[in-house]
């Protein structure tokens, strides 16, 4: 085989191979494996990660499509309505502004800290979408009341305990 031929192969292996494992990774967004970058004691305000209440309208997060559910934000002393860790020892965290609110944020993250239910925690990260609880997070042991509520997703890159 010539260079050309050798490199050329060469190339679309590695287009094939990025494509393959690239193909519609939102399909399932909240089942993704994350782990938060850093548990830290008190998140400093950061210009990457703007305010959620001052970007969008957390009593009505009906009004946003998916589609513009995608950035990054801050969830600052949100209340965590359940939570729990499966498994693989990641833990799947429901989160509420307030305490009575029902607009939940679901994040399924690893962390070195232990995160309990009825605290409050700052939340660093990027928005992924809406979805739903479904089968695989009551599995994971969340609350059967939750099943089929609608959630925003995240993915946690900072969290504050």
């Amino acid at each position: 085989m010539n260079r050309k031929r050798i490199a050329l192969l060469t190339g679309l292996t590695l287009l094939t191979g990025t494509i393959v494992n690239t193909t519609n990774p939102l399909r399932y967004a909240t089942k993704a494996h994350a782990e938060a970058a850093q548990n830290k004691t008190k998140l400093k305000p950061h210009s990457k990660y703007p305010d959620i209440s001052k970007e969008l309208d957390l009593t009505s997060m009906e009004q946003y499509s998916s589609v513009n559910l995608f950035m990054n934000v801050t969830l600052k002393d949100f209340y965590v309505k359940d939570s729990t860790i499966d498994d693989y020892g990641q833990y799947h965290l429901l989160l509420a502004p307030i305490k009575s609110s029902n607009q939940y944020f679901l994040i399924v993250t690893k962390s070195k800290q232990a995160i309990k239910k009825n605290r409050k925690i700052s939340v660093q990260g990027f928005l992924n979408g809406k979805t739903r609880i479904d089968d695989q997070q009551i599995n994971a042991g969340l609350n059967q009341k939750y099943l089929n509520k609608k959630v925003v997703s995240m993915l946690a890159d900072n969290i504050s305990l």
